[in-house]
């Protein structure tokens, strides 16, 4: 009796606690509690609870929009790997005008890596007018349709091993009759990409042709794998780890996750999105901080002059060097970013990985891994002559 007697302010804070099943069957228990699971403030408190969704305690929608949806796709809310053969991608899924959507967070225009990430709607879940659930794919938004979400273990090809996927699927053969005259979406497409299409060769060209058949093809059936974020480091690094948009020459912009490993002293960048040489979910570089240095101004001014520095780990710690140092990019160097600054925090010796296309014959060469600041870093492909660029992902990826 003493449960009962509490008030119902507490006793509405308490039930919003637990889970989702036994929510649902709390009301079957007595009289007493399925009244009390009538109250708005408990599917409120429960959505906001235990997934971060604010809704309106007033009209029941709290209530049929945690038993209808929430109850089952709640668990997908947050960020995940597209698969795409070897390109890659990111998905956020989020609550947003009283339904979940999930975004493809496009990467800006090539070079801008300062510029926000583009969200493309792709699918929603949410309750029609009857109250009844509805899976729409919105990749066209003129011509929504339905489409279906499953989530277990699969192996994508016969040579990978099984693991746990959310497969969004079109009903057959809608997508392909709901798009636009191909031709013309792919132009559009292509010139949403780079800022330099008509200087990039007939080389270059092919491959963004290439990706965009690929994508467009897994658009009637993709596979997403859930993406652990990196927490935030207590202990000293030269920038946090996070989310990055950075430069690969004629490739274009791609996203890269920045990690430490558990010794602190490594750091890797990991793709998100890819590319035919180094697809998503691939090493792009790794560095290791006791390899730090402190270089002249004239020592970078070219790269034979960067490649006599051999790598060495150094007699102090990256942070008791100077806190600035002087970054001048190399004569022979190619960089797209036309606001590279002309100091950096901390550089580091690192290596890079290349490979043919198709990922045939990956190695590691000589790099310069440099910090600029908290939101910005580069990576000086040294036998590439070519300087990348990286910005750090500055919106807010959740709920």
């Amino acid at each position: 009796m003493e449960l009962f007697s509490l008030p119902h302010e507490v006793l509405e804070a308490i039930i919003s606690l637990l889970t989702p099943l036994d929510l649902i069957s709390l009301s079957s228990t007595c009289k007493f509690f399925r009244e009390l699971m009538l109250s708005d403030k408990v599917w409120v408190g429960a959505c906001y609870t235990q997934f971060g969704i604010k809704l309106s305690a007033t009209g029941g929608f709290a209530e049929k929009f945690y038993k209808k949806v929430l109850h089952k796709y709640g668990e997908f809310l947050g960020l995940w790997n597209r698969h795409a053969d070897c390109y890659g991608g990111l998905l956020q899924i989020k609550y947003l005008d009283e339904k979940l959507c999930a975004f493809d967070l496009q990467l800006p225009k090539d070079p801008h890596i300062s510029n926000s990430l583009r969200p493309q709607i792709v699918f929603s879940i949410e309750l029609d007018e009857q109250d009844t659930l509805s899976i729409a794919c919105c990749i066209n938004p003129l011509k929504k349709h339905q489409c279906t979400l499953h989530y277990g273990k699969r192996a994508l090809t016969p040579s990978s091993p099984q693991s746990f996927y959310l497969t969004r699927q079109c009903v057959n053969g809608i997508e392909n009759a709901d798009h636009q005259d191909i031709f013309d979406d792919m132009e559009n497409w292509l010139d949403e990409q780079s800022d330099y299409l008509g200087e990039n060769s007939a080389y270059s060209r092919r491959q963004m042709i290439y990706k965009y058949m690929v994508l467009r093809q897994t658009a009637l059936k993709t596979h997403y794998s859930r993406l652990v974020f990196p927490q935030r480091c207590n202990f000293r690094v030269p920038i946090q780890p996070g989310l990055f948009k950075g430069t690969y020459s004629s490739l274009g912009l791609e996203l890269i996750m920045l990690t430490y490993e558990e010794d602190v002293n490594k750091v890797k960048a990991i793709k998100i999105s890819g590319d035919q040489n180094i697809p998503a979910g691939q090493i792009t570089f790794r560095a290791d901080l006791p390899f730090c240095m402190h270089l002249s101004q004239r020592e970078q001014e070219n790269l034979e002059n960067i490649e006599s520095i051999q790598p060495a780990s150094s007699d102090v710690e990256w942070h008791e060097l100077p806190p600035l140092q002087p970054f001048v990019v190399p004569q022979d160097c190619v960089e797209r970013h036309n606001q590279v600054p002309n100091s950096c925090k901390a550089r580091f010796h690192g290596f890079g990985q290349i490979a043919e296309e198709g990922f045939r014959e990956p190695t590691f060469v000589e790099g310069h891994w440099i910090v600029f600041n908290e939101d910005l870093f580069g990576f000086l492909w040294i036998s590439l002559r070519a300087l990348s660029m990286y910005h750090r992902v500055q919106e807010q990826l959740t709920n």
